[in-house]
This record gives structure tokens, C-alpha cells and sequence, in this order.
């Protein structure tokens, strides 16, 4: 037993020797053949941007100031205009018709009134209250909008002024209440054509009626919306109406009041969807950090990639206002690069367009992220400090990335060349960040903020695997704790096993 004992410990100091020698021996031959390489351009402007990372740093937030500024004035547009294309002759038709008929006979604007009772819109107190209430309507929304006027220093909207006759319903025809003509109607030798003008404004029940709605205004421009944040302001302050304020008790209940139509529904759409794109956009991040922090076991990798990843929608979405609503291209005349088609105060992106980019740039800036990093993990698994991990992954994966790229820019390019608005502007920020994913964020951005963090520290808290203990000269923590077990080994085996079976693998790594 003494003899199977002390041969036993001859061996085991054996095997840590030759461990720590094939490390050695390992770590050498890696440095080695790292300096036999021949001459790569990503490897070297990795190397570039690690080494000078005290000036690349200052550069990137240097570069992404110009672009974040244009962001804090970032305005959308809706409308149909943007989404046909340009000198087709559908599109000149539909101006045509918009230009002689006006906006609000191509998209018309409708209150859906709906009153307490079923019997109310062929009531004749109901009906007079009602048709009042339009005319207040009309007053309540001509100082408002002489107001906005004001405050913009725009003659147009001082000069503003609605009338009781652009209201058309069942109670109001022509600034003119109608609450007598309904009841003369109910004469049998008038009944049918009384019938017909109560059906033609409501619904076969009786319970809601409907009134058109003028306007001089293009309900998709910014001023249009200001109207119809201002219509629906005095639609509220209308649904119950006080015939006399003398008399507060003397009022008609006039029921729930609903403005409706394409540029309403654009308008809440558009609304609805910016107010949640803040809470969109950190869950997005989280579910990134989660999924990354998992696959990867480090804490560091998935901050990083969301720092490289906001970086890049920074850049990519104001470059985007700067063409398309500040219009810096415009004078190119190419027409992928023009602003929208509509009035130049009007000018912006469409309010879909950086709802439909991000979603596609987060997906692929992810996927160049993963690629590279799983490179610079095996490098770094193999005995390679983070920085020569990272030239090393960029020689084997650097151009790779690129002709990725490349593709996608080709494949999103197609948009650019389609003569509709909406998809030109897709497009170019697609492109855009494809670009600055593969030639920026992996060459230089991912390099320096990792030159910025101590070597191990950039995975952490990820244990160091027992091929990179020995690639390092470190002896393997084989112990029952499990620390550091590659996987496949069991705690149950004999020590000579282990490092047999490590140094094997240490021998196919290298």
C-alpha cells in the first residue's frame, strides 16, 4: 500500500508537471502561430482600435452627437400620399380628385353620436339640443385653433373659422336645426321622405345617428391634428347639453359623442403605438440581455452588446430625421433620398417606418453580435487574452461578417429603388445599419470597449474552462467541487484519468 501510495503521488506531481509544461508549451505555440499569421486588415484595425482607445472612444460619442440632436425634434406623418408611389398614375389621380374635392371628401370626418335612448333621434327636444351643441362645437373650435394660430405666428390658422354649416346630420343641415322639419315629417303624407332622411343619418334601431364633417384642413397634417384634438375637446364639453345656464337643471343628455374616420384612427394608431415604443424598446433590451447573459454565462457580454446596439439605432434613426425630415440630401435630387411628398412643413418620416427598422436592425445587430463573440470565446477558451481574442476572432471572422453585410445592404438596397416613399425610407436605414453593424460596431466598437475592461473581467462572472487553465499553465480544478469540469467528466473518475483526458484535449485544441 505504501509503495502503490508514493508511486501514486510520484505520478500525480508527474501529471501536474506535464500539465503545466504542455500549458506552457501550449501558450508559446498559440503566441507563436498568432505572429505567423499572415497579414489581416480586421485584425489590424481591431489591434488599432484597442491600442487607441483613449482617442476611438471620444471619436464614437464625438460622432453620435450629431445624430442624437436631430432625434429631440423628431416628428411623423400619416396619410395615404406616402404610401403610393411616385408619378404613378394612380397617385396623380388621387391628388386630382384631393385637389378639387378636397381632403375631407376623399377622407371623410364622422361624429357617431349615441344617445341615452333609442327614441331620442327622432325626439324633437333631443334633436334642437343637439343641433346647439354642433353650433357651440363650431364656435369652441374656432378660438382654439385662432389660438394655435397665434402662438405659431401663423396668419393662416388666425384667420381659422368653422361654421355651424359644416356639420351635416340628422339635427343640423346647412347651419340650419332641422328639429322642426322632423316633426312636420311625422305628417303620414311626409312620412316616407321623413323616414328616408332619418335612415340616411342612423342605424336601423334608432340608437345612434351620424353627422359629417368639414374641414378646410388636412386632417394628416400637424395643424389637422390640432383640429382634431380640438373637436373631440368640444365633443366632450358637449355631451350634455345646457340649454340656459340661468337654469343649470334645465340640460339634455345628448349621449356618448365619437370622432371617426382614416386620420383619426391613424392619428390614435400612431399615438398609441409612440407612447409604448419606450416600454417596447427596454423590454426588447432586457429579453437581449437575458438571452445573450444565458448563452454566454457572463454578466459584461450582454452590456456591452446593448451599448453597441444603442450606438447604432442612435446613428442609424438620425441620419434617418436628418434625410428625411431636415431633408440634407434633397439637393442631390435623388429621389430614394427626397422628403416626403408632402407641403414642406410637413416633411417626415412615416410614423411606421422606425417601428418596422428597429425591430429588423435589433434582429440583425444581434446576429453580427453572437457570430463574432462565439469566435472570441473559443479564442479565449484556447489560452488568448480578451484582446487577442478578439483580433483572432476578427481574422477568422472579419470578412465573413462583412459579406454578410454586404448581401443584406443588396437585399435592403432592392427598397431604395421602389418609387414609394414609405419603402425608400425603410430601406435607407436598413441599409445604414447593416453597414454600421458590420464595418463599425464589430471592427472598431466591440474591440476598444473591450480593450477598456481587464482581460478576464470581460466575461465574468464565466469560469475559466480547464482547457484554458491548462493553456495558461494553470493547474485544473478538478476537484468535487466541479469548478472548471469540461463537460463529459465525471467527479468519480481517477485523477489519471482526468488529466489524460485534458491534456488530450488540450493536445486537439492546439
Amino acid at each position: 500500500r505504501a509503495a502503490a501510495t508514493a508511486a501514486g503521488s510520484g505520478h500525480c506531481r508527474a501529471g501536474r508537471a506535464a500539465a503545466t509544461a504542455a500549458g506552457s508549451a501550449g501558450s508559446h505555440s498559440d503566441a507563436g502561430s498568432a505572429a505567423a499569421r499572415p497579414w489581416s486588415l480586421w485584425a489590424s484595425v481591431g489591434r488599432l482600435s484597442q491600442r487607441g482607445w483613449l482617442v476611438v472612444v471620444p471619436l464614437l460619442v464625438g460622432v453620435a452627437v450629431p445624430f442624437v440632436i436631430p432625434l429631440l425634434d423628431f416628428e411623423y406623418i400619416e396619410g395615404l400620399q406616402t404610401l403610393l408611389p411616385r408619378g404613378d398614375p394612380l397617385t396623380e389621380t388621387f391628388l386630382e380628385v384631393q385637389d378639387h374635392f378636397g381632403v375631407s371628401q376623399i377622407f371623410p370626418n364622422t361624429i357617431v353620436v349615441l344617445p341615452p335612448n333609442p327614441g331620442d333621434v327622432t325626439s324633437r327636444g333631443w334633436l334642437n339640443a343637439s343641433c346647439h351643441a354642433m353650433k357651440f362645437m363650431a364656435s369652441n373650435v374656432t378660438e382654439v385653433m385662432r389660438a394655435h394660430g397665434r402662438e405659431a405666428g401663423d396668419a393662416s390658422l388666425q384667420n381659422f373659422a368653422m361654421k355651424a354649416s359644416d356639420f351635416s346630420g340628422l339635427m343640423i343641415q346647412g347651419g340650419i336645426c332641422t328639429s322642426l322639419l322632423i316633426s312636420l315629417l311625422e305628417n303620414p303624407l311626409a312620412k316616407k321622405y321623413g323616414d328616408f332622411l332619418v335612415n340616411g343619418f342612423s342605424n336601423e334601431d334608432r340608437t345612434a345617428t351620424k353627422v359629417r364633417v368639414k374641414t378646410t384642413l388636412d386632417p394628416f397634417s400637424t395643424v389637422g391634428q390640432k383640429w382634431i384634438a380640438a373637436v373631440r375637446d368640444a365633443m366632450a364639453a358637449s355631451e350634455v347639453w345646457v340649454s340656459d345656464p340661468s337654469f343649470p337643471g334645465d340640460t339634455t343628455v345628448l349621449g356618448e359623442m365619437h370622432l371617426t374616420g382614416m386620420a383619426q384612427e391613424q392619428m390614435d394608431g400612431a399615438a398609441d403605438t409612440f407612447a409604448s415604443l419606450p416600454r417596447v424598446i427596454g423590454a426588447t433590451l432586457l429579453i437581449v440581455m437575458a438571452v445573450l447573459g444565458s448563452a454566454f454565462r457572463s454578466a459584461v457580454v450582454p452590456l456591452r452588446a446593448v451599448l453597441c446596439l444603442s450606438w447604432m439605432l442612435l446613428v442609424t434613426f438620425g441620419l434617418g430625421v436628418l434625410v428625411y425630415q431636415h431633408g440634407v440630401l434633397q439637393s442631390l435630387g435623388i429621389r430614394p433620398f427626397l422628403t416626403s411628398p408632402d407641403p414642406p412643413a410637413h416633411h417626415a418620416m412615416y410614423w411606421m417606418t422606425p417601428c418596422i427598422a428597429f425591430s429588423i436592425l435589433v434582429g440583425l445587430g444581434l446576429d453580427y453580435d453572437v457570430f463574432f463573440m462565439e469566435s472570441v470565446v473559443e479564442h479565449f477558451d484556447a489560452g488568448y487574452s480578451s484582446r487577442e481574442a478578439v483580433v483572432e476572432a476578427l481574422r477568422h471572422t472579419g470578412t465573413i461578417i462583412c459579406v454578410a453585410g454586404v448581401i443584406m445592404f443588396l437585399a435592403f438596397g432592392a427598397l431604395l429603388a421602389s418609387t414609394t416613399p414609405v419603402l425608400n425610407q425603410i430601406g435607407f436605414m436598413l441599409c445604414v445599419g447593416v453597414l454600421l453593424d458590420c464595418f463599425v460596431t464589430t471592427k472598431v466598437t466591440i474591440p476598444c470597449l473591450m480593450a477598456l475592461v481587464p482581460d478576464d473581467a470581460n466575461f465574468w462572472p464565466l469560469k475559466q474552462s480547464a482547457t484554458r487553465e491548462l493553456a495558461i499553465g494553470r493547474e485544473p480544478s478538478f476537484g468535487l467541487e466541479g469548478i472548471g469540469q469540461p463537460p463529459g467528466f465525471r467527479r468519480s473518475l481517477s485523477w489519471k484519468w482526468k488529466y489524460g483526458v485534458a491534456l488530450e484535449h488540450l493536445g486537439h485544441t492546439i
